[in-house]
């Protein structure tokens, strides 16, 4: 099998309901010695802040110098980025390889695309003896593939708020409960100062299993954004400056619990400052307010999907440069989110959108979205837009136009318009 073939029977895997659950993950892994078991884990959940809080710890430890896997999802460019050593995407050959010993011990086709993933990261990371393998869950965290690892480092939960409901349950306490399914025995937990249903879950859990509890206060502030080159800096409680290549208020959160997590493992991984402020200026991690510059345009990239995720976006534009000024909103959503808790954050900000459906069997369907949007911000001028790229190609080519473009609403649409520009 080579590595278009290979692609190919994972896409037909993408068909396959989602199914949560680790008895099958378990057996299958069994038939291939159980390669994640040597693994030394760290372990991330949350509804928002969980990519990130992975890419920040993975970029710090790396400029330390150890060698790290990163696993996460979903990807921007192509399905290989999921699988990462020291930064660098699993190869093409690899990736056929470990796929076709992941089909053969899978009788009866009963892994679906994320775990097939799962198992070829784990195979990978195995093979190459990483010093530590960084893990995002998927969806959830207590059935989710990714928790078949029973001894991590250590777990953080990055955030708590609703979405996927359908599969986690409608309130945060239930949500909570699904995160905290993580928390190992005697193992060391981190997350930030939740809400105070969502905090009791988690910590009820960390109690039961005698888990070390580290409930992280904000310790870094924003204190300045050079817009432009997706920097800003960051000054911690000794009034240290840091400069972190990633913008957004949320993030100054992240980089705390990232700091928490390293002190503890100091008798695991030693970081020292330099690295430190090394990891935190040359990390890379798109499709998270992202700015583009596009010839003398700019363009605003964020794969917010969720209410809170948007509310967060939402107000970091509002500190922008340009949140003031002309801007074409070219918005793609998935049918299974809540629409509505999407769009109310950007109703006071959209006044020329175009409204689009991203490349997946789950997009809603333009003119539905654009009659949303109608509904929610009447003076807004929305057409249906239909292809991302034939909005994107409009937005470049127009002159006397808006300058700026946001586009958002789901990592599919941000996906395909990073490709683009």
């Amino acid at each position: 099998m080579n590595y278009p073939q290979a692609l190919e029977a994972l896409e037909r895997r993408q068909e396959t309901k989602i199914e949560l659950g680790l008895d099958r993950v378990r057996r299958h892994l069994a038939r291939l010695k159980n390669p994640h078991k040597g693994l030394s884990c760290i372990h991330v959940a949350g509804t928002n802040g969980k990519g990130s809080v992975c890419a920040i710890l993975d970029s710090v430890l790396r400029k330390a110098g150890y060698k790290t896997g990163f696993y996460y999802s979903p990807h921007l460019f192509d399905v290989r980025e999921r699988i990462r050593i020291n930064g660098r995407w699993i190869a093409r050959a690899d990736f056929a390889r470990l796929m076709v010993r992941t089909l053969q011990t899978d009788p009866g086709n009963r892994l679906t695309y994320f775990e097939l993933l799962t198992s070829v990261a784990f195979q990978w990371f195995k093979e190459n003896s990483v010093d530590v393998a960084i893990l995002e869950t998927g969806l959830g965290g207590r059935l989710d593939a990714t928790n078949v690892i029973d001894k991590p480092l250590a777990s953080a939960i990055a955030s708590i708020a609703l979405d996927h409901t359908q599969f986690l349950g409608s309130t945060l306490s239930a949500i909570a409960r699904e995160k905290a399914g993580i928390i190992k025995p005697g193992r060391p937990v981190f997350c930030p100062n939740l809400d105070t249903a969502a905090l009791r879950v988690i910590a009820g859990r960390a109690r039961a299993l005698r888990s070390p509890l580290m409930i992280v206060p904000q310790s870094y502030e924003t204190i300045d954004m050079d817009w432009r080159s997706n920097l800003q800096i960051l000054r911690d409680s000794q009034g240290v400056l840091f400069p972190l290549s990633l913008l957004g208020g949320c993030q100054a959160s992240n980089v705390s619990l990232v700091r928490s997590i390293l002190d503890r493992l100091r008798g695991r991984f030693k970081v020292s400052e330099a690295a430190w402020k090394a990891g935190l200026a040359s990390l890379h991690w798109p499709g998270r307010f992202e700015v583009r510059e596009v010839g003398r345009k700019i363009a605003v990239l964020d794969g917010a999907h969720n209410p809170e995720a948007m509310r967060q976006f939402a107000e970091t534009w509002k500190s922008s440069p340009w949140s003031g000024g002309r801007t074409r909103w070219i918005l793609g959503i998935m049918k299974d989110k809540d629409v509505k808790g999407l769009l109310k954050p950007l109703a006071a900000h959209c006044r020329d959108v175009v409204a689009v459906e991203p490349l997946s069997p789950r997009a809603l369907n333009a003119a539905e979205l654009a009659r949303q949007i109608r509904r929610l911000a009447p003076r807004s001028r929305v057409i249906v837009g239909g292809k991302p790229e034939d909005a994107i190609a409009a937005w470049r080519k127009q002159r006397g136009g808006p300058q700026t473009a946001v586009i958002c609403g789901s990592f599919y649409l941000v996906g395909r318009a990073a490709r683009l520009l």
